[in-house]
């Protein structure tokens, strides 16, 4: 998918957490297992798209609190236990899918507790862990009471586009362009437990509050920020450093 289209669907998306009964269009679910296979391949982690059988992670769950209504298909983020920077890949690469998922008209929400692990964990071959999952399906354009009321309660908790960065010295517009897009970006509890910095020419990103789920936050944010900047790559690990292409490069001289 282009980037453009990354963007746009980065912006639609709102994470929904009630869901209607109709199934997942048969194309759709067909491109979203192409998807998944091709970010499987590229990353080196083993997610899984269930289609049906999601109210077995939700449905009579006591520690979900009726937060989740409907859930009939889920994503589960499985990933190895030795595979390096698997979390950190697991928030790129399952925010891909979402944002992908997106720009097909379908609703999405990360969930890192409030569901039925053991359930879901059966999925996981011997050496794998689970990290979270994904919700996926159908929402109605209105949203739930409860689910506005979670809204107000998350947008209360957000931090300022000026706490997520720090710079020394002007900065160019792509920069600006990558924090607009990071501000969008989904985290567990809407902590945003980082940072990205802006040195002689150099971006890095860095966790400033260690939370369980901090680098799925990272990993999400430091994708937002490269679709935002309009292109480059990340080398990947807490502190990790933005690394722009050759056209970039070329016009920052």
């Amino acid at each position: 998918m282009e980037i453009e289209k990354y963007l746009y669907a980065m912006k639609k998306r709102c994470s929904r957490r009630k869901y209607t009964d109709r199934p997942i269009d048969s194309k759709c679910v067909k491109e979203l297992e192409d998807n998944i296979a091709l970010h499987n391949r590229e990353s080196g982690l083993n997610m899984k798209l269930v289609i049906g059988n999601g109210g077995e992670l939700f449905n009579g769950f006591r520690k979900s609190y009726g937060l989740f209504v409907g859930v009939r298909n889920y994503i589960a983020m499985i990933g190895g236990k030795d595979l390096p920077n698997r979390m950190e890949k697991v928030g790129r690469f399952g925010e891909k899918i979402i944002l992908e998922a997106t720009a097909m008209g379908l609703s999405t929400c990360w969930v890192g507790t409030s569901y039925d692990k053991k359930t879901a964990t059966a999925l996981c071959k011997e050496n794998d862990t689970l990290d979270c999952v994904i919700a996926i399906g159908y929402s109605d354009k209105k949203h739930s009471l409860k689910e506005r009321m979670m809204e107000y309660g998350m947008h209360r908790q957000n931090k300022s586009k000026e706490t997520l960065k720090e710079a020394e010295g002007p900065v160019p517009e792509w920069f600006l362009q990558g924090m607009d897009a990071v501000h969008l970006a989904p985290t567990a509890r809407n902590l945003r437990p980082f940072v990205f910095k802006y040195k002689d020419g150099q971006v890095s990103a860095s966790i400033t509050t260690p939370t369980e789920t901090a680098m799925i936050d990272l990993g999400i944010a430091k994708l937002h920020f490269e679709l935002g900047a309009g292109g480059g790559s990340w080398e990947y690990g807490n502190g990790g450093h933005y690394y722009f292409d050759d056209k970039r490069k070329e016009s920052d001289k």
